[in-house]
């Protein structure tokens, strides 16, 4: 009887890993500037706004589907504007300004799947 169970049990770990092998990295959308930006995420779950001063990221949990962002200054400034999107620790999809400064907005587009 106590195999039994240990098999029981043993079936269950494996499943247990298995399923939570199978889930996909959150994804997270992090903008880089040195003064005030605002844009738009959008993804399954629709078009959010967001804004900030400096860095910031946005944890959009484990999607899949389309994910376009874009973000713009809200300044001046010729420092340039970064916007990256990782799934996990790999990156995904990046654009930035610093070939040209002058630009005012970067914007990355991406198909995700699990």
């Amino acid at each position: 009887m106590d195999s039994k169970i240990g098999i029981g049990l043993l079936i269950v770990v494996c499943f247990i890993v298995a399923i939570s092998g199978c889930a996909s990295s959150a994804v997270t959308v992090v903008v880089n500037y040195t003064g005030d930006w605002n844009g738009t995420i959008t993804d399954s779950s629709g078009t959010r706004t967001i804004e900030g001063t400096g860095d910031k990221s946005f944890d959009l949990g484990s999607i899949t589907g389309s994910l376009r962002a874009k973000v713009e200054k809200k300044d001046d400034k010729s420092d340039p504007i970064y916007i990256t999107a990782y799934r996990g620790e790999k990156v995904v999809a990046s654009q930035n300004t610093s070939k040209y400064p002058s630009l005012t907005d970067a914007q990355i587009s991406v198909y995700l799947t699990g």
